[in-house]
């Protein structure tokens, strides 16, 4: 089975213009995030899904340079942007996350992938981890669907399509009580968000991606200054989420 991460990924931000070239120890935020991935011993390919527009070229040129794929699709039909990626690419299982999560928990990729061999589902969340953390799992055919039903093209917010349509069998990793934290946030988005990925680099030291997400939780822990860095920004993250939530099907 060819396992692929599909990097959603564009340069259109405007709360953090241009966030995924930020740099930290003079490498990108989504270099960053791809040198994690490469620890995983599960994933065969790792794409750049981003689109065709001449902003976003820097993403392909950053893939080139790390020895990744990149894919351009859709601007807007994120889905369809993916399940393009996987098809170009020939993969049989699909893990997805955006590019501002330079920590993805690569260690918990291979128990989504046994959890699909196990059960099939079309979609695998991972939300008990902490935001920034978390990995979808999707079935190519599934998201193949999705597309066949659904009527709008903005697909950036997609989830909903799976998670409430009913029409297909989802699946949440069973993640560890002593994952679980829910004021920790490991995501992007925000000035605040970027000091934060600094200080726990500056903590953590150069290879900061190669820790365990259990040796990044145990710094947080014994750190909550830096936790208290961006820990404000999730609240107003949710609000702007549950704005873009919509379900449009035939």
């Amino acid at each position: 089975m060819k396992v692929g991460f599909t990097i959603t990924a564009r340069m259109k931000s405007t709360r953090l213009p241009k966030k995924l070239t930020l740099k930290i120890f003079d490498r990108e935020i989504i270099a960053l995030m791809i040198d994690r991935l490469k620890q995983s011993e599960v994933v065969d390919e790792i794409i750049i899904a981003t689109s065709p527009n001449p902003q976003d070229e820097i993403l392909c040129e950053i893939a080139a340079r790390e020895n990744v794929k990149c894919f351009k699709g859709s601007e807007d039909d994120v889905l369809e942007r993916l399940y393009l990626a996987a098809k170009e690419y020939e993969l049989d299982y699909m893990l997805n996350i955006t590019g501002d999560c330079p920590l993805v928990a690569f260690d918990f990729i291979e128990k989504i992938v046994q959890l699909y061999k196990e059960t099939n589902a079309d979609l695998i969340t991972s939300f008990n981890l902490p935001h920034g953390f978390f990995v979808y799992g999707l079935k190519v055919e599934a998201v193949k669907k999705v597309l066949e039903l659904k009527k709008g093209t903005d697909t950036e917010v997609w989830g909903t399509y799976f998670i409430d349509s009913g029409l297909f069998e989802v699946q949440a990793l069973d993640v560890p009580e002593t994952f679980h934290r829910k004021n920790y946030r490991l995501t992007l988005d925000y000035p605040e968000d970027f000091e934060f990925f600094k200080a726990v680099y500056k903590g953590l030291g150069e290879e900061t991606y190669k820790k365990s997400s259990r040796e990044i939780i145990d710094f947080l822990d014994n750190h909550p200054e830096i936790v208290e860095i961006n820990e404000h920004c999730e609240e107003k993250y949710k609000k702007r989420w549950e704005s873009q939530r919509k379900l449009d099907l035939k």
